[in-house]
């Protein structure tokens, strides 16, 4: 089937409850369309995309479909250090920073947008620059398992890490600080957009993340259950973030799967 991008159909398609459109509001320069704030052990519904609906692309940032869905934001802390190393390079002032993000499925795929201040554009690596990237974790068990990597072998994490300089997606699964490891199978794929602002402090990254329902092999998260957590982590390249050194979500968010 031909995909459609939904700026081609009827507006009947939609009802008014899932696809209404607030007036935006502007914060820091950050557009915010009726986003609701999430902390800690909040519960979220993914949005259902009606059969027949597409993205002009698989992970278009820029889809008028993500108008129509529910936004949220949660707020970032520094990853509490695993190493003397990492604790050396916190700064003790570092606020951590919000992460705007949109959860959606079909039928046949689950989809993850993101987005987030970022005054620069940092998509290289070499000795004294390091690339943006963002990741979303999801746990294979409850909401027990430690949402810092997993809970070693018996309670691991399935990852999903993009990263700026390719521009692209790994499936990664952990079971603790430092067991990242790539999985054979790499089903997830992702897209991303820098979008500059009227000032610096309003540049943002937008990035989409998904993958097919149907899991792909060992270590991928199931999306054929009631509940899922999730949690995100940022590296802000011109802070010299990298490895261990990021920003990440202080607890999970519980994903709904089994509303309609």
């Amino acid at each position: 089937m031909t995909a459609m991008p939904l700026r081609g159909l009827a507006a009947a398609i939609y009802t008014a409850s899932a696809f209404a459109v607030a007036a935006p509001a502007v914060a820091d320069g950050i557009v915010e369309a009726n986003v609701k704030a999430l902390d800690p052990g909040d519960e979220v519904a993914v949005s259902r995309i009606p059969d027949g609906v597409y993205l002009r692309a698989v992970n278009d940032p820029d889809d008028v479909i993500w108008e129509r869905l529910p936004e949220y934001r949660t707020r970032l802390a520094p990853a509490p250090p695993v190493h003397e190393s990492v604790a050396l390079r916190l700064g003790e002032d570092d606020p951590g920073l919000d992460v705007y993000f949109s959860l959606a499925r079909t039928s046949e795929r689950f989809y993850v947008r993101l987005r987030w201040r970022d005054e620069t554009r940092d998509a290289m690596t070499s000795h004294d620059r390091f690339r943006d990237g963002a990741a979303v974790q999801f746990a294979l068990g409850d909401e027990e398992t430690s949402y810092i990597m997993g809970t070693g072998p018996e309670a691991p994490v399935n990852i999903w890490y993009w990263r700026s300089d390719a521009n692209s997606v790994e499936d990664l699964a952990a079971g603790g600080p430092g067991s990242t490891t790539r999985l054979d199978a790499q089903p997830v794929s992702g897209d991303s957009r820098y979008l500059n602002g009227e000032k610096p402090a309003a540049n943002q990254w937008i990035v989409v993340m998904s993958r097919p329902i149907a899991t792909a092999g060992e270590h991928q998260v199931s999306f054929d259950r009631a509940q899922v957590p999730i949690a995100f982590a940022l590296w802000q390249g011109k802070d010299g973030q990298r490895d261990g050194l990021k920003s990440v979500s202080e607890d999970w968010i519980l994903v709904n799967l089994a509303a309609e």
